[in-house]
């Protein structure tokens, strides 16, 4: 028995003397990729295992980051409190001139394409006394100031760097003479008024009268166009209570046209020769007033000098 154990303890001692002069390296015994995959009937697999690293924030508020945000909103709150106590005192900085220095000045204005229409009239709606920079200039406001002009149809403003602006301009046609009240205007086919004109000066348009005759006038020549033989010797057009139309012609005569139906009245005379051969002759008014009825009544002649009737002795 002594021999059994004497032995085993010596097997025992060679074991371990070899294992401390061999070292292991289980790392190169087997491959990372030869690991088997399987696990023991007790294994399972831990949560915590592979598990991918926390993502980094996008915008990691570093303390660098921090400070500049508190920088920038204590200069805020120290900008905000000094126009604040400014405003209090009754003293506003001059921002148009911070604004010149900063390059949006406008140090020239130029107009174009106008030629009815006055520059102050212009000027006075860009209002270049109070708007001295780019920085307080509302174009879209300036455009319909100008636009509102009588002569001015359309507007556009244009910045030229650094300090230039230009505006041009194109201007309403005159369309119609419009006689109210004893006054002469000059319209365009909208009924815009454009200006007032002296009755020494009269141009040679198409002359309407009355009120509502300038609204109108338009849609009214229009109409007239498709009869050549009557509008041929068109002279005037004159607005009945703003109802119907009066139309006069160079051979003076006068045709009056129904509130409803004036074209209809049109059309009888077009399609009839006998009506137009009194349209042709003049001295002659044709009355289409009545429904269904016309009425002709030939003007008098006027007397010749010297005709009248003595009164004999």
């Amino acid at each position: 028995m002594l021999q059994v154990g004497q032995s085993w303890l010596n097997r025992r001692q060679a074991h371990s003397a070899d294992l401390l002069s061999t070292p292991h390296d289980l790392s190169t015994d087997i491959p990372a990729d030869d690991h088997p995959t399987h696990k023991g009937p007790y294994q399972v697999e831990s949560p915590f295992e592979d598990a991918p690293p926390p993502k980094a924030p996008l915008f990691p508020w570093r303390p660098s980051r921090l400070r500049l945000l508190l920088g920038a909103l204590a200069l805020g709150l120290t900008l905000g409190a000094a126009e604040e106590a400014a405003r209090v005192a009754g003293y506003t900085p001059d921002m148009q001139r911070l604004a010149r220095i900063a390059g949006f000045g406008i140090d020239q204005v130029t107009l174009k394409g106008h030629t009815f229409s006055f520059d102050r009239e212009i000027f006075d709606a860009l209002d270049l006394a109070n708007v001295k920079t780019f920085a307080a200039l509302d174009t879209a406001a300036v455009k319909a100031r100008i636009e509102r002009l009588p002569w001015i149809d359309t507007a556009e403003l244009t910045r030229v760097y650094p300090g230039r602006l230009d505006i041009r301009v194109s201007e309403r046609t005159p369309f119609a003479l419009w006689t109210r009240a004893d006054r002469h205007y000059l319209i365009d086919k909208t009924g815009r008024v454009l200006a007032a004109v002296s009755g020494d000066t009269m141009p040679k348009l198409p002359h309407f009268a009355g009120e509502g005759a300038a609204a109108e006038a338009a849609s009214f020549m229009e109409q007239l166009a498709r009869y050549p033989e009557i509008s041929a010797g068109f002279a005037m057009a004159e607005r009945v209570s703003d109802r119907r139309w009066r139309l006069k012609l160079s051979n003076e005569t006068t045709i009056e046209l129904p509130a409803d139906g004036e074209v209809g009245a049109l059309e009888a005379i077009a399609g009839d020769e006998a009506l137009k051969r009194l349209v042709v002759a003049g001295r002659t008014t044709l009355d289409f007033r009545g429904p269904g009825r016309l009425a002709i009544r030939p003007d008098k002649q006027p007397a010749a000098p010297g005709s009248a009737p003595g009164t004999g002795s």
